[in-house]
């Protein structure tokens, strides 16, 4: 057991239970379809940090394993889809069209899988311990969501110089990087990253929050607008 590891996930989880909250909050009262593939997106987010958590208190087993894979695979593509809704409403619902496929597929290729016992004794499994046959959905996920959802970010903070666009796109950045660090066997590096980028991610999304109350007038004579 890692309590560096099982601390920093739980922490990491929490927030992304705030974060998950408020904008699932936002979608009851406004229906728009970004927030609630934002709210799914989160959520995942959410259960792969706690599942995370579990592990390092209790151990792998290949159960849990299963649910961990299920949900950080697809996560990052699933908030792509909330921000590519978010500024092109059609392309927004073509990506989701291709991920709700692609999931479909991908939760049938884990259900048939035997996970290799083998690897769940290291700090992190990452993908070793799915055979080839489910690993090789994992991009198919990770390289449009992760496209979408930093380029769509960083090319708003460069269109509007709104600070909260640079925060959520850094911290998804920084969150994609998670990856890397597990193929690479950084326990404390990955668990480090995904509490940085789900902090900053949540920063930015309180940041821009705070400037949805203030005026449209105001928000025009703003230097940071």
């Amino acid at each position: 057991m890692s309590v560096e590891g099982a601390g920093l996930s739980l922490a990491a989880g929490l927030i992304s239970v705030g974060f998950t909250a408020l904008v699932f909050n936002q979608y009851l009262s406004r229906r728009k379809p970004y927030q609630l593939a934002w709210s799914i997106g989160l959520g995942m987010y959410a259960v792969a940090a706690l599942t995370q958590f579990w592990a390092e208190a209790y151990g792998w087993d290949a159960g849990i394993y299963k649910l961990y894979y299920l949900v950080a695979a697809p996560l990052v593509a699933v908030l792509g889809v909330g921000s590519t809704l978010l500024v092109h409403r059609r392309a927004g619902l073509g990506f989701a069209v291709y991920t709700a496929f692609l999931f479909v597929g991908f939760v049938i290729a884990i259900a048939g899988a035997t996970v290799n016992a083998a690897f769940l004794s290291a700090p992190i499994p990452a993908g070793e311990a799915m055979p080839s046959s489910v690993r090789i959905w994992s991009p198919l996920f990770t390289v449009p969501g992760s496209i979408a959802l930093i380029g769509i970010a960083l090319y708003s903070f460069w269109r509007t110089r709104l600070r909260f666009n640079l925060w959520i796109g850094v911290g998804a950045a920084v969150v994609a990087s998670g990856g890397t660090l597990a193929r690479f066997n950084l326990p404390a590096a990955l668990y480090a990253a995904e509490l940085l980028g789900i902090a900053l991610m949540f920063w930015g999304f309180l940041a821009s929050q705070d400037l949805a109350k203030v005026p449209r007038a105001v928000r025009a004579e703003s230097p940071s607008s």
